[in-house]
Formats: C-alpha cells, structure tokens, sequence
C-alpha cells in the first residue's frame, strides 16, 4: 500500500504533473514560508488527519500549524482521507447511484424523516444557539439540506462522506457547507466541537461520535423499524424477514440514552422511476437477482411503509 509521504511535494521545487490534484492529497513544506506578508490563520471546522492538529483557512487551502496542506476542489469539498486509509481506489457509493438517490429523496420521499431530525434538534435546543452540526455518511446532502431549511440562525453544517463522487454533489449544491471525503472511523473535527451528530442509516465509530461532541451534544441516529420498506423485501428475498430493530436504550459510552422515536407512514411510489431510485439506494438492489431487479424495475408503481426509528442521545 502506498504511503502518504509518497504523495509529498516541497515547497519551491519543482512540481511534477500530478503530484498533487485539487482536493485529494496532503501538500506538505519543509521549507520555512516567508511570513513577511502573513495573514492571521482563519479557523476552520476541520483537523488534520496526519497530526491532528486545527486546520485553518489559507486561501483555497486548509493548513495546520505543522504545514500539511489541503487543496479545496473546484466543486467546493476537501478530501481528507489519506491514501493510504483508502480500502479501493473510489470507495463509497458511485455517481449513478447517488445521482438515483438524489432523484428520489429530492420527490419527498423522505422529508418526513427529515422534519423529524429538525424538530428533534429543536426541541434540545430551544434557545436557538449558533450550532455545529455534523452529518456524518451524509451522501449528496439531502438531509443536511433539508434541515437546514427548517432551522432559523446561522448553523455550521459539515457534512462527511467516504465518496468522492458523493462530496463533488454535495459541494456543488449546497456551497454555504462544509464537506470533506472522510471516514466516519476517524472523523476529521476536533474533540468536542459539534453540538449536533447526524447518523442516518451509515456506519459509524461510536468512540468518534463521543469524541466529537461537546457536553450536552446530540446524537441522532436513525435505523430501520421492522416493518421498513417490507413489501420491496417481498420482492427480492424468496423468504422475507422483518428488520432487526436495535435495543430500545441504544449505550454509547459517554452519552445518555433520551428517546427512541418513531417515523413511520405509509409511502406510495407512483411510477417506475421512483420504484428504480428506492431500489438503486437500498442493500436490496445488490441482493437481487438480475431478474428480480428487472422485475421491480418494471413496476408502474408501488405502495409500501417508510417505518424508520430514531435513537436520541445527549453527550454527558
């Protein structure tokens, strides 16, 4: 596997072709800069995922004091997943698959869950403070986007994803947020900064998750009910089972267990479509058979329960 160090370029050497494409790898000097001209360093959200020391603003780029430098992307992201944490060359979800998400969440779909996620955060913060809000495996943006809709004041939103293609699209939609390619196993924000964690169905480091919050910090983590998306399970497995729904009193060490809330209602899909697009962002699409596929792709509509819960925690 190829070392981050091999991705290095010197300051006031040459550079070759390729060394360092915006937004993908760490420029690292070790020449001293000429601060004749400096500029006081602008905070950012982030924190280096080489030394973990505050990245700060420095034009297009984010800098920590120790020099390890990240180029921010035409389309508005950061990539801050090093090399060599990467388990494949494009890891996370692809365009299409996301371009088929984006479709789909954007009909409504889901936007009862969304509300739900801003009525929770409303309700733990009822004086309504400037908030730092992290959507962590926040794919093309929908949530984040749709959140913040809803909530009055000049939030923070940072949203992470191990996909490229995911944080190209949620770059160039949403420009007043923060986004960066990351791991949800080595989030790239410091140690008690966020006042809200977003978690919606993606993976996640419950040890990070304490990290990153501060005290009182909430954590919204939203699951599958057993009765989700059931009749589209019908169609694919030959013996179909309820969701497993995880323990009422969800544990995370550092947090208290709240709530489990429920987001449940009846969904109508109401033309192939929006039948494709639920299929193309579900685990049930790489389940299937061909045929199976082509089978539930056909269909001209379909009726079926969006049954998700919401596990709700504060950060002692």
């Amino acid at each position: 596997m190829k070392d981050v160090w091999s991705q290095v370029r010197l300051k006031g050497k040459p550079e070759r072709k390729g060394d360092s494409a915006e937004g993908e790898v760490p420029v690292v000097s070790s020449v001293p800069e000429d601060k004749s001209d400096a500029i006081a360093p602008e905070p950012s959200c982030w924190r280096c995922p080489v030394c973990k020391e505050p990245l700060n603003i420095d034009g297009r780029s984010f800098r920590c004091k120790n020099r390890h430098t990240f180029d921010k992307a035409k389309e508005g992201y950061t990539n801050l997943l090093l090399p060599n944490k990467k388990n494949s060359a494009e890891p996370g979800d692809s365009k299409a698959m996301l371009l088929g998400r984006r479709v789909y969440l954007e009909r409504g779909f889901y936007a009862p869950l969304a509300d739900k996620l801003a009525e929770l955060i409303k309700q733990s913060f009822p004086d309504n403070p400037v908030l730092n809000i992290l959507d962590a495996g926040c794919g093309e943006g929908y949530y984040s986007g749709r959140i913040a809709e809803q909530l009055a004041g000049e939030h923070q939103f940072m949203g992470i994803d191990i996909s490229r293609a995911a944080m190209r699209m949620a770059g160039k939609r949403y420009k007043d947020m923060q986004f960066a390619v990351a791991s949800n196993y080595e989030l790239p924000v410091a140690d008690h900064s966020v006042d809200v964690l977003l978690r919606v169905f993606a993976p996640v480091s419950d040890a990070e998750v304490a990290r990153v919050l501060k005290p009182g910090g909430l954590y919204l983590w939203v699951h599958p009910g057993e009765q989700h998306l059931f009749e589209l399970r019908v169609l694919i497995y030959d013996q179909p089972q309820p969701h497993t729904v995880a323990d009422d009193k969800t544990t995370v060490d550092g947090l208290v267990w709240q709530s489990m809330e429920v987001v449940s209602y009846p969904l109508h899909l109401p033309d192939s479509e929006a039948v494709k697009g639920l299929l193309a962002m579900t685990p049930y699409y790489w389940s299937a058979s061909r045929e199976k596929q082509a089978a539930c792709e056909c269909l001209p509509e379909l009726d079926l329960r969006a049954d998700f819960r919401v596990s709700v925690l504060r950060k002692v």
